[in-house]
């Protein structure tokens, strides 16, 4: 298997070489993360380039380039509250659980249920604490191998299919242009023909 390294990142994403603190959290991101792949890759059985390549892919497009681990949506959260279509399907259930349980970590790990199953799973209380998914690299890491693989996404990313990759891990096609070049990019950084 390929050790992603923060090199390979580097050359996954577009640098914000006009926005300083934008690229020091690149490249602070992108240190903190990488030692964490090589484990959780092999757990989650993303272990081929192709694999791989699809994977950095959408977590560069998710984390804005790896500047952050955390999403910025446009209504601070609201537009996920309980009551909400979105909100709803995500499993928000009380006042407040959109801005609280916004996208965090790798792949944007969004809503209560979506963080209880994950705490769940690693006898873990996210629930009460979800910041400590974006706070802490190694759980950004996890988390977002976790995701993939609950959606069974290596099973597209063996297929090559960049669409249906981006539908089960955004839930629509946000940014698929965007994420056609970052895996353009990572195919490359990668050896990936």
């Amino acid at each position: 298997m390929t050790d992603v390294t923060a090199d390979i990142l580097w050359d996954v994403a577009r640098h914000y070489i006009h926005k300083e603190s934008l690229l020091n959290s690149q490249k602070r991101n992108m240190h903190a993360i990488a030692p964490h792949f090589n484990h959780w890759f092999t757990v989650y059985e993303i272990n081929t380039k192709l694999r791989i390549a699809h994977f950095l892919a959408q977590a560069c497009i998710e984390t804005a380039n790896f500047s952050t681990m955390t999403e910025v949506p446009k209504h601070g959260g609201r537009e996920y509250d309980s009551g909400t279509r979105v909100g709803n399907s995500l499993g928000n259930t009380q006042p407040g659980d959109g801005p609280r349980f916004i996208g965090r970590g790798l792949l944007d790990l969004t809503g209560r249920t979506n963080y209880d199953n994950f705490g769940k799973a690693f006898k873990k209380d996210y629930v009460s604490h979800p910041e400590s998914v974006a706070g802490n690299p190694y759980v950004a890491v996890k988390s977002a191998c976790y995701y993939w693989n609950l959606r069974n996404v290596n099973v597209a990313a063996d297929k090559d299919d960049i669409k249906k990759v981006t539908l089960l891990v955004n839930g629509g096609y946000n940014g698929l242009e965007d994420r056609k070049t970052a895996l353009h990019r990572a195919k490359l950084a990668l050896g990936v023909r």
